[in-house]
């Protein structure tokens, strides 16, 4: 009798088992249904994929950073400037971010040696020429922390009066029921990975805190640890306007007439000749002073002369206000120079940068985001060189196999990356560190200082001091008889063809 009880179990188990195996699904609950998460209005054309690299967006001012290219704390902070009254606000926000994360560094420098970094970019909008919107977002981090912190703050500017506009100001929170529940259907869009995680999380008014006033809607900044886990980065969500219906506060008022675009400085002109010794005035016997400034430097030729002195002028950081300044400097002195660019900058001047290329000067990529690429994997080297080569050659139809890496870090994993992707590494032999004053004649005796032939000189685009000391250095430069050049002609008199991928140039 036990036996056959046992034959019935196993014969029952089998049975169960075949069922499992080739499924019920009479008995088998229904599969979940597919969720479309509703989308009122098409998404807006500046939405980046994880297949998109974020481009720049800069509307309304023009970008001013703040940088430390030294270490042990490597910092770059962009923040816009637009000559009014609101300016100082942004400048203070920005100054104040950079000197307490130098503090609180300091103070972590005390007990224990470390390396950091600072990295703030940001985007600007221009609606209606009425209302000014700015997203500064970015981190820091520090070699003994965890994670990095996040920076994230909003700007939103009332350009009818210049005044600053609260959240408040932008949305009616009466409504914000219905506004969260657009911000909801809008993450679904806008990013589906979201999904797992907002059924089960409550969202509330302290996620419209960071609201930008954008194009075609507000944006909302959801700061990166704060709404998901910590492997999303800070994400962006669009509130189209004709969604928003009652609960928009602003445009409510006709757009203002266009904002003047500021017509650009003149180059400077470069101070007369002086004589070394030009003798006392009142000694009848002196040499009579010449009442002429010294002819004009000839324009230099097209061709290079290997057997002459030859240098490279490079310019790091850009394209940025200055650059077309830059360009009609080279063009009237028939020079040409090397542009390592940032490249989601890239796209706010593609056209300067296609004018450098139409003057024989290159461009060549400085990473997409100035971060210090010898921190960084393999994978994301990659796609810093990637994205930005890709981006020039769309701007420009060229794309020069060589980049210059931010803050000159360089660690082996860059590389062999570069050796994979077959750019070489571009340096430099003269530093006038003209980031760090704003002395047109500190920097002008700097290069004149150190300068010599097959020199790679590094300088930074986005001072006006710079463009104020090249006025004087590049006519003096070819008056003492250098041919100033690309950093790929540089090279090419040494090397020719024959540049090695992953290896790192200071000079020619």
């Amino acid at each position: 009798m036990r036996f056959l009880q046992l034959c019935g179990i196993l014969i029952l188990a089998f049975v169960l088992f075949a069922i499992s195996a080739i499924g019920m699904p009479h008995l088998m609950p229904p599969p979940p249904p597919t969720i479309e998460a509703p989308i009122h209005s098409p998404l807006p054309n500046f939405i980046q994929t994880e297949e998109t690299p974020y481009h720049a967006t800069i509307q309304y001012g023009t970008s001013e950073v703040i940088k430390n290219n030294n270490g042990p704390l490597y910092s770059y902070i962009r923040f816009p400037q637009a000559g009014n009254s609101t300016d100082s606000v942004i400048y203070d926000w920005a100054h104040k971010l950079y000197n307490d994360i130098v503090d609180e560094f300091n103070t972590i420098q005390e007990t224990e040696s470390a390396i950091g970094e600072i990295n703030v970019h940001f985007d600007s909008y221009l609606v209606d020429n009425r209302y000014a919107g700015i997203l500064e977002s970015g981190e820091f981090s520090y070699t003994l922390t965890p994670q990095p912190e996040v920076v994230v703050k909003t700007f939103n500017i009332d350009l009818s009066n210049n005044s600053f506009l609260s959240s408040s100001d932008i949305l009616d929170y009466g409504q914000s029921e219905s506004v969260l529940e657009l911000l909801h259907d809008r993450l679904l869009a806008e990013h589906p990975n979201t999904f797992p995680y907002l059924d089960s999380t409550f969202i509330d008014e302290s996620w419209l805190y960071h609201l930008v006033i954008a194009e075609d809607g507000i944006i909302v900044a959801l700061e990166r640890y704060m709404f998901f886990p910590d492997e999303f980065d800070t994400l962006t969500v669009t509130l189209p306007y004709e969604d928003l219906g009652s609960a928009l506060l602003i445009r409510t008022e006709p757009p203002l007439p266009p904002i003047p675009s500021p017509t650009p400085e003149p180059l400077p002109t470069p101070p007369p000749y002086e004589p070394d010794d030009p003798g006392d005035p009142d000694d009848p016997d002196a040499p009579e002073a010449p009442q002429q400034p010294a002819p004009s430097v000839p324009r230099q030729s097209g061709s290079v002369d290997p057997n002459k002195p030859v240098i490279a002028l490079s310019f790091d950081d850009g394209p940025g206000k200055y650059t077309d300044q830059f360009l009609d400097l080279f063009e009237k002195h028939g020079i040409r120079a090397t542009f390592c660019t940032i490249g989601n900058l890239v796209n706010t001047q593609s056209d300067a940068l296609a004018r450098a290329v139409s003057m024989n000067s290159e461009v060549i990529g400085h990473s997409w985001d100035h971060k210090n690429l010898a921190k960084l994997s393999a994978d994301d080297v990659r796609k810093q060189l990637t994205d930005t080569s890709d981006t020039i050659e769309a701007a420009t139809g060229v794309v020069v196999p060589m980049f210059r890496p931010p803050y000159g870090a360089v660690s082996d994993t860059m590389k062999e990356v570069a050796e994979e992707l077959g750019f070489a590494i571009i340096y430099w032999n003269v530093d006038p560190e003209d980031w760090n004053t704003d002395d047109s004649d500190e920097v002008y005796h700097a290069v004149m200082g150190a300068v010599k032939d097959r020199s790679i000189i590094l300088s930074h685009e986005i001072y006006k001091s710079t463009l104020i000391a090249y006025t004087r250095l590049i006519p003096d430069l070819l008056s003492q008889g250098y041919q100033i050049v690309t950093v790929s002609e540089l090279l090419f008199i040494k090397y020719g063809n024959n540049l090695t991928p992953g290896q790192v140039y200071y000079s020619g």
